[in-house]
C-alpha cells in the first residue's frame, strides 16, 4: 500500500497487489497483479495490471489483463483497454474504451462455413449452392394456369 502522505515520481513495478492512497506520477506495471487507486489516490501514470479498480483519480491509459472497474467515486481521463470494463453509475470518464485490444493476445478463430453457417469474412470457401430438385408429380401445376389445383 502507498499511503495518503506518500508521493512517488517514476516507475512502480512488482509482484504483488497494490493499493494507492497517495500520489504517483510516472508508470505502474504489475503484470498478473491487481491495482486499486483508493479514494484519496491521485495517479498521473499509465497502469498495466491484471485487474484495475479506480476509486480516486487517474490521468493516464489503463491496460487490464482481465478487467477495469471505475467505481462511482472514480474519475479517469485516458483510454481503457481490457476484455471487461465496468463504469459504475456516477463515475466520471473521458477517453476511449477498447474491449477487443486486450483479447488480441489470444487467437480467436472466425466461424467457418458449415451446415447452416455462412462463411466468415476471411473464409475462402464459397457458399453452398442449392441443387434444383425436380417437382413431384403430385404437386406440380401446369405453367401459366393459376386456377389449376392438384
Amino acid at each position: 500500500m502507498i499511503g495518503p502522505s506518500v508521493s512517488i515520481k517514476g516507475e512502480v513495478s512488482g509482484q504483488e497487489n497494490l493499493r494507492i492512497q497517495g500520489r504517483i506520477e510516472g508508470k505502474i506495471t504489475l503484470q498478473g497483479q491487481d491495482v486499486t487507486v483508493g479514494r484519496s489516490g491521485k495517479v498521473q501514470a499509465d497502469i498495466r495490471a491484471k485487474g484495475i479498480r479506480v476509486e480516486g483519480e487517474v490521468i493516464g491509459d489503463l491496460y487490464g489483463e482481465q478487467e477495469i472497474i471505475i467505481e462511482a467515486s472514480g474519475q479517469v481521463t485516458g483510454n481503457l483497454v481490457a476484455p471487461r470494463v465496468v463504469l459504475e453509475n456516477g463515475s466520471r470518464f473521458k477517453g476511449s474504451i477498447d474491449m477487443e485490444g486486450a483479447a488480441q493476445t489470444t487467437q480467436v478463430k472466425p466461424l467457418q462455413g458449415g451446415p447452416g453457417v455462412a462463411p466468415g469474412p476471411g473464409s475462402k470457401t464459397p457458399p453452398p449452392r442449392a441443387t434444383p430438385q425436380p417437382p413431384s408429380p403430385a404437386t406440380s401445376k401446369p405453367p401459366g394456369d393459376p386456377l389449376s389445383r392438384s
